[in-house]
């Protein structure tokens, strides 16, 4: 009989958020069963150990918590990709940030949503998503259409859903890092969802993998991102545009993680191959 975890064993041990863990179970990533007599259910411990040694490298020597456990200031969190009820919680969260110079189109970023679920992750309080503290919106677009962008060529957004791509074919993904918001009140949490993003991406190598990430430093929360993993200045398209190149090696410590996370993950594949 093979081995289970309970819910808590299993997330302790993986050090995720509950809506993480519930995407590991949902996708089958994560296999569950219920005992005979038992109304609760348990995991196998096969699969946790498995995506636990997988997120080992990316976590880093020391023991990484998701900031849905305890924070310095005891606020209890999780991370999740955004949904469209989730708007009106981002908006109040913009307000707070930008005071009165939000610059948006709602209808917009619902298309966005519409054609690719996965381009806003969200941290956020536990257990109340309208208390949003921290997201990042990574847009997956080809790499001409980003160009034209940071060159001003056209705005951000004039993006039209049919030129966002989803995440259905194999191969390398160009992204741009249309928002950076965090709660000034939680500045840690640009840490956590940076973290999740990254974790869901090594989950997807190498079938899918990010080549570069730009960003248009415009605003004060787009040169914190580009300092926090520093981002290299593209000064013959604009003086803020920058670029983070995955296939070089990062400098920053979050980014060499995941760089080790990848390499994890090809070895693995390549032992999986190997050996049928």
């Amino acid at each position: 009989m093979e081995q289970l975890y309970s819910s808590s064993e299993a997330r302790s041990k993986l050090n995720v958020s509950t809506s993480t863990f519930k995407r590991l179970v949902d996708s089958g990533k994560i296999r569950k069963v219920t005992p005979p007599n038992k109304k609760q259910g348990m995991y196998v411990s096969v699969d946790v150990d498995k995506i636990a040694e997988e997120m080992r490298p990316f976590s880093g020597n020391t023991r990484y918590k998701n900031k849905n456990n305890e924070q310095n200031n005891g606020l209890s969190t999780a991370t999740d990709w955004q949904k469209i009820s989730d708007l009106p919680a981002i908006l109040k969260l913009d307000l707070k940030v930008y005071q009165e110079n939000i610059v948006g189109d709602i209808g917009l970023y619902i298309s966005w949503e519409r054609k690719n679920p996965k381009i806003t992750m969200l941290s956020f309080e536990s257990g109340n998503r309208e208390h949003v503290l921290a997201y990042i919106s990574l847009v997956p677009l080809p790499e001409q259409i980003i160009i034209s962008i940071l060159k001003g060529e056209r705005p951000e957004l004039s993006i039209s859903p049919d030129e966002i791509e989803t995440y259905e074919r194999k191969g390398g993904y160009t992204l741009l890092a249309e928002s950076v918001v965090v709660d000034p009140d939680h500045p840690e949490q640009l840490n956590t969802v940076l973290r999740e993003v990254l974790t869901y991406w090594c989950r997807q190598y190498p079938d899918r993998y990010i080549e570069k990430i730009y960003a248009d430093a415009a605003t004060d929360h787009g040169e914190m991102l580009a300092r926090k993993l520093y981002f290299s200045p593209l000064y013959d398209i604009s003086d803020r545009a920058y670029v983070l190149d995955l296939r070089k090696l990062g400098i920053s410590k979050i980014v060499r993680n995941f760089q080790e996370c990848l390499k994890q993950r090809a070895f693995r594949e390549k032992v999986k191959v190997s050996s049928v």
